[in-house]
């Protein structure tokens, strides 16, 4: 008989990774991160695309709070996550908080237009039922007249004397003609 002495398991979950990798890749959101997140930092040792790759798939998964990140990642399989086995030890909230960082100051509606438009395409997705219920359009400056006063509201404004904030809500029904 061989001795086992010397032989360690490791468990590893797969889950739905290999679905979930699939659909993200035929959607090409790294690619559309790539081209949309600010160049990373050089002293960077965890790029942050490779952070909110991860991130994007235990959203999809198992929605972890950011501190348990790094913890969930070590019981997966490391490539299935889009990382090398050393750099599940890198993954933790500092770090994935600061690729968040960098998607805040990337262009989030062009990287959002961008995909919706991408998938549309790949997916054939009919536009014929789709909804968009909200456009917001705020006007604020300067007025010579005090502003209306909201039915059932207070009499006193949240905004400046002599300014005037105008919301409208239109409902645009998105078709494909």
């Amino acid at each position: 008989m061989p001795a086992f002495q010397d032989v360690t398991l490791h468990s590893h979950t797969i889950g739905a990774l290999p679905l979930v990798n699939h659909v993200l890749k035929r959607l090409r959101v790294a690619e559309f991160f790539a081209r949309h997140l600010p160049p990373p930092d050089p002293r960077a040792q965890l790029a942050p695309l490779t952070a909110l790759a991860v991130l994007t798939r235990n959203l999809v998964l198992a929605r972890v709070p950011l501190y348990g990140l790094g913890e969930w990642a070590r019981t997966s399989v490391p490539s299935l996550l889009g990382l090398a086995p050393e750099q599940v030890a890198l993954l933790h909230d500092d770090r994935v908080g600061r690729a968040l960082d960098r998607l805040f100051d990337a262009d989030r509606h062009a990287l959002l237009t961008d995909l919706v438009v991408h998938m549309i395409k790949e997916f054939q997705v009919s536009l014929e039922q789709l909804h968009n219920d909200s456009t917001t359009v705020t006007c604020t400056g300067p007025t010579t007249r005090r502003p209306a006063r909201p039915s059932g509201g207070s009499r006193r404004s949240s905004l400046p004397s002599g300014t005037t904030r105008i919301t409208v809500r239109t409902s645009n029904n998105c078709s494909g003609s």
